[in-house]
């Protein structure tokens, strides 16, 4: 009986481990973009998302930093957060916020365009932040 309640003892530590490691979460305050100027809102959408599986996906041969969510199957998510200042940006007329999502094979299979931070959360998460 001492075996099986060390065993379950293990067990709940690495679960409230788990727990804790999944609620950090860290700002990104550098973006391999040298001159981006929209943390806050990058860093709105990281700390919301997070939780749900969101992770930072910058590169610096894309045109500004995104943030990416793998789905089943290969298919995947992506969200562009691009630069506050529209004269910036690769094509002035672009949003400030693109979410995407592609299947495995990177097919484009859905795209939405937002203005507003707040709306894509509620979007992406039905809560209010």
């Amino acid at each position: 009986m001492g075996k099986v309640n060390s065993l379950f003892q293990d067990a709940q530590e690495a679960r409230e481990d788990a727990q804790a490691d999944a609620q950090m979460v860290y700002a990104i305050a550098d973006a391999p973009h040298g001159d981006f100027d929209n943390y806050d809102t990058l860093n709105k959408l990281f700390h919301a998302l997070s939780p749900h599986g969101w992770q930072n996906s910058s590169w610096k041969n894309d045109t500004c930093p995104s943030l990416l969510k793998e789905e089943r199957h290969g298919n995947y998510c992506q969200i562009f957060v691009d630069y506050a200042d529209p004269a910036m940006r690769e094509d002035p007329e672009w949003p400030v916020l693109s979410y995407d999502c592609y299947d495995a094979e990177g097919m484009k299979t859905f795209h939405e365009e937002f203005d507003n931070v707040d709306k894509l959360i509620i979007y992406l998460t039905k809560r209010v932040y």
